[in-house]
């Protein structure tokens, strides 16, 4: 039998697509010891505009066998002045310790979709390029030369696709992130009647969260950004810049070879808003006895969400933000709508239902906006689909139900910032669906 020939690496660089290497590691475990304490204090109760006045505490230290001790705790203030009405505050400083992956999770390699340029960031070696043609195109050139593209090269360098590859790996430097909440709100339940306000209820909630030490992988796009200086995060172009180290390119050829998107303590994050729950029904007797209409709606307002990538950077704007790049487990997240809601429209008695849900987030800028400023791709539009659905119970044992998922087959919107040119893991792939059951009880 003829000896087998060696496999040898092709040196093809960024050109090789969705290759996944996932290593091996030994066994590794994570203990913790914690103790916790909770109080409850009653103040006043059944007193002129003071049906209730209470506070509250909580406090709970753990020990990690990684990352150590943390400490965190939480303080509440609720108020009823009249039984319909409750007034709401709390603080809480949370903490999050780093999970088995983020602490021991071996390097993994992934594809990391960059699109091409100038219509995308693509490489920004790339002679295409906005960082090739823009006024410091000069510093940026020579910036790619000490990286590793051959300086015979360099004047007629393109970066052949529309992806690369992108590593990840856990640390056991990370440690843990912290978070200071602030929420106020009230809600308002009428008084049950049978008036047209007799069911109606209101939720109203602000919220201010800020984190620090916040623990994720650094998104790719980020990492060419800031070391090509598109986002202003390395003004001297330097080859030991915080990014720069986190590429890796063939020599030869100098393609892009990997983007290291290390898990790490990121600076921090910042973001507010107020959300809102609405519930009003009235009776329908002219349909049946036990007939109501109805309308349910959950409506989110974001007024920021800033995200600080590295200790002591400036602070980027994500607020309204499409990132069809992003990862699962990285900052910021794929959307971040300003307005979002959930609304259902529906009649309900005791032998049918039929309702119809709206879901709607506004119009998004690209991640673009924030990445490459001078240069900002198309962004996604207002998005919302609706559904149809349906149940009659013939019999107490008896439930059946159908419906119309995305009943008039909304498409999957452009999004520039994803490889595939939209995003299947924020918006409807499926189309169109139908679906039908039956519940029975025994």
């Amino acid at each position: 039998m003829p000896t087998p020939r060696p496999i040898r690496a092709s040196r093809t660089g960024g050109n090789v697509e969705g290759f996944t290497v996932v290593l091996p590691v030994p066994r590794k475990e994570i203990d913790v010891k914690e103790i916790a304490a909770q109080i409850d204090v009653p103040l006043i109760s059944d007193k002129p505009f003071f049906r209730e006045l209470a506070i509250g505490a909580a406090g709970r230290v753990s020990d990690y066998s990684v990352t150590g001790s943390v400490t965190s705790y939480e303080a509440d203030l609720r108020w009823k002045p009249v039984d319909e009405l409750l007034i709401r505050g709390s603080y809480q400083r949370a903490v999050r310790a780093p999970n088995i992956a983020e602490l021991f999770s071996p390097p993994s390699n992934a594809q990391l979709a960059i699109g091409t340029p100038p219509a995308a960031i693509g490489d920004p070696c790339d002679v295409r390029s906005t960082a090739r043609t823009g006024a410091n195109a000069t510093q940026v050139a020579n910036l790619c030369v000490a990286q590793g593209i051959p300086s015979a090269l360099i004047s007629t360098y393109q970066f052949p696709t529309t992806a690369t590859g992108q590593t990840s790996a856990g640390s056991t430097a990370v440690t843990p992130e912290k978070a200071d909440t602030f929420n106020v709100g009230f809600a308002f339940n009428a008084p049950r009647s049978d008036g047209i306000f007799g069911d109606f209820s209101l939720s109203v909630d602000y919220y201010n969260i800020s984190i620090k030490n916040v623990i994720s992988t650094i998104p790719g796009t980020v990492v060419l950004s800031g070391c090509y200086n598109l986002d202003g995060s390395n003004p001297t172009y330097s080859v030991t810049g915080s990014y720069c180290p986190l590429i890796s390119r063939d020599t030869s050829t100098g393609q892009i070879l990997t983007v290291n998107t290390p898990f790490r303590n990121l600076g921090a994050l910042k973001t507010d808003g107020v959300e809102v729950q609405i519930h009003w029904g009235i009776p329908a007797r002219f349909l049946s006895e036990s007939g109501k209409l109805y309308i349910d709606t959950a409506i989110g307002w974001l007024n920021n969400y800033k995200v600080q990538l590295l200790p002591g950077a400036a602070f980027l704007d994500y607020t309204g933000i499409s990132n069809g790049s992003a990862g699962d487990s990285s900052l910021p997240p794929r959307t971040t709508p300003k307005w979002k809601a959930l609304t259902t429209f529906g009649y309900r008695s005791d032998l049918f239902s039929l309702g119809l849900r709206w879901k709607y987030q506004n119009a998004l800028a690209d991640v673009s906006k924030v990445n490459t400023p001078t240069n900002i791709a198309v962004g996604v539009p207002a998005y919302a689909t609706w559904d149809l659905f349906t149940s009659v119970r013939p019999t107490e044992r008896i439930e059946l139900r159908a419906g119309v998922n995305n009943l008039f087959n909304r498409g999957l919107p452009f999004v520039a910032s994803n490889q595939t040119s939209t995003d299947t893991a924020s918006y409807d792939l499926v189309g169109r669906s139908f679906f039908v059951g039956a519940k029975v009880k025994f």
